[in-house]
């Protein structure tokens, strides 16, 4: 660990006391317990391909899991702990990933993510979930869709899924039939219309050629295909409706909700499990219920207590989780210019206030967990003013002196002559906005940002925002003043730019708006060529993003480690992109071994 100013090595001293006292006993029960609250929960995988812009003419194979069928049985609950219940259940009206994530076992979509194996993941391609066949025409304006004729809407719907309802549903999300439109629903604002040729053919035109279209289609983010009856037949903030392999049970608010197989899914006889249950459980609780068998599936363990578990839980299967994500520091109001923080030399100093190898060293537990034969120095690395972690888009700034690696660095000395020219000197203070919900280590990046900020006199003066109420419907639409520490996890950096840099986008968190931004974000997206695509990407952080540094990067969300019990049996390839969607491309495909 290098060695930072002083209160801030006793910041890291005292945290990894408290952990190598947890370490140097048993970490069972309630040992695991108080890991759980003190370690890290995030990190990141072994870098993935950068998912490849091409528009494919015409569906591709299908690549799905495949358990051994001797194995597979059908039957069981599948039990996971999670942090709250949704806060909505109408997925069209939110950016609430719990909510989203319940959507995606309710609802199916036009186009899903392949599975693949931990080592392969994120696959380039999509494959069809509505969709049977697709096909643009050569100008790549317009996508011809067959619809599969299987799928069917539960009760109270009881029909088939039909062109109509993805016409709906498009509408519904861009607000183009006069309803408020989805928080994101710049998203797809490719899409300029959608025609019904027949019931089973639905005829997407687009206003400009958009190379992550169907990507966009899959993310569960995104557009999940509503009946048209929404609303009139059922109260879509009541419960759920839709075609997916699941079916809404049943929800407690605050303590758990419940989804029951759907035996008519268009994929049947699948899925294999009756029934998926998700657990609302502190962090604390998630470790010792999993420990004790009663939970199936924990996302979020803490790198502190890994070491603990693969020793004291041998059943269990501690695997990495491929997170591709990003932390950083986002400016709020005011953002006329009067504010210190909407200075780009301020927010070019509290970059280089931040000791990244030591964070990453502390947050990450790499030494402990190397020790115990787990890669984490490979599959962790510093973010650029976009995040590390994708081939062909990301740059390291640490081999990028020049340009990026200007601001990206650690150096507090040049941090404060940037303060001093910025006329702030004597420091200022800041509200400083973050939730808790995305666990410990998220937690821990949160609480240490400030303790660096001190060295060249920011004060952050915190307020952790409460993620139903105030982080979800304000914080996170950028309403806020001061700074925030905020996520985002998408699988192309395209993705980011998109949503972080477009005016109007639900996830511009810093209110950028800036012309010559938009138009070089306009210009990648419409490259269908991966290589000049990834080219045109790393330009747009040299360019055009590093000078102003509108969002601060940190280093979180790299690397996760999740837990699953012995009873969860599962294929080979079931990862993803790191953005959710198990639920529609491979939790179908898991079972229960009851006698495990």
């Amino acid at each position: 660990m290098s060695e930072g100013p002083e209160h801030v090595s006793s910041f890291w001293r005292t945290t990894i006391s408290r952990r190598a006292a947890l370490r140097g006993g048993v970490i069972g029960g309630a040992g695991l317990a108080a890991a759980a609250l003190i370690g890290c929960g995030d990190d990141d995988e072994e870098e993935p391909a950068a998912p490849a812009a091409t528009q494919p003419p015409a569906a591709t194979p299908e690549a799905t899991p495949t358990p051994d069928p001797e194995a597979a049985k059908f039957g069981g609950t599948y039990r996971r702990a999670t942090n709250g219940t949704p806060e909505t259940l109408d997925p069209h009206r939110t950016q609430s990933h719990t909510t989203k994530g319940a959507s995606a076992q309710i609802h199916s979509f036009l186009f899903k993510q392949i599975a693949a194996t931990f080592e392969n993941a994120p696959n380039a391609q999509m494959a069809g979930d509505l969709a049977e066949s697709w096909e643009f025409t050569p100008d790549g304006l317009t996508l011809n869709i067959q619809l599969r004729g299987d799928a069917k809407y539960t009760a109270p719907i009881s029909r088939a899924v039909d062109s109509e309802d993805v016409q709906f549903s498009i509408a519904r999300f861009l607000g183009t039939d006069g309803s408020e439109g989805a928080p994101n629903a710049v998203q797809l604002d490719f899409i300029d219309t959608v025609a019904t040729p027949d019931a089973g053919t639905a005829t997407l035109g687009f206003n400009r050629v958009f190379a992550r279209a169907l990507w966009r289609m899959a993310d569960v983010f995104n557009m999940a295909i509503m009946p048209r009856e929404t609303g009139s037949a059922y109260d879509p903030t009541q419960t759920m409706v839709g075609s997916g392999a699941w079916m809404w049970d049943e929800l407690k608010d605050g303590v758990s909700w419940t989804v029951q197989r759907n035996p008519d899914w268009h994929n049947g006889p699948l899925p294999y499990i009756e029934k998926v249950q998700d657990v609302v459980l502190e962090r604390a609780q998630q470790l010792t219920q999993f420990q004790a068998g009663n939970i199936d599936h924990i996302n979020t363990i803490a790198p502190d207590a890994v070491p603990g578990l693969l020793s004291n839980f041998p059943e269990g299967r501690i695997e990495p989780r491929k997170s591709l994500g990003f932390g950083y520091i986002s400016r709020g109001e005011p953002r006329d210019g009067s504010a210190p923080w909407d200075d780009p030399r301020v927010r070019q100093a509290m970059s280089m206030a931040l000791d990244r190898d030591t964070m990453i060293e502390g947050l990450y537990n790499v030494q402990n967990l190397e020790s115990v034969g787990l890669d984490v120095s490979s599959r962790v690395g510093w973010h650029n003013i976009l995040p590390a972690g994708y081939a062909g888009q990301s740059i390291d700034p640490r081999e990028d002196a020049a340009a990026t690696g200007r601001y990206i660095q650690y150096n507090v000395a040049e941090a404060n002559k940037l303060m001093q020219a910025a006329g702030q000197g004597d420091g200022f203070s800041v509200p400083y906005h973050y939730t808790t919900r995305y666990g410990t280590a998220w937690s821990l990046e949160a609480e240490i940002i400030p303790t660096y900020m001190q060295e060249i006199g920011i004060d952050f003066q915190i307020t952790i925002d409460d993620f139903a109420s105030v982080y979800t419907p304000m914080t996170f639409r950028g309403e806020f003043e001061g700074v925030a520490f905020q996520l985002q996890a998408f699988p192309d950096l395209g993705d980011y730019l998109s949503e972080m840099y477009r005016p109007g986008a639900g996830r511009n968190h810093s209110k950028v708006e800036d012309q010559a931004i938009v138009d070089a974000v306009l210009d990648i997206n419409s490259t269908v060529d991966a290589e000049e695509r990834n080219d045109k990407i790393q330009g747009i952080q040299r360019d055009l993003l590093i000078e102003p540094m509108w969002y601060v990067p940190s280093v979180a969300w790299q690397l996760n480690w999740q837990g699953l019990n012995k009873r969860v049996q599962t294929p080979e390839a079931w990862h993803g992109n790191g953005r959710g969607g198990e639920a529609v491309f491979a939790w179908p495909w898991w079972w229960i071994d009851q006698d495990a």
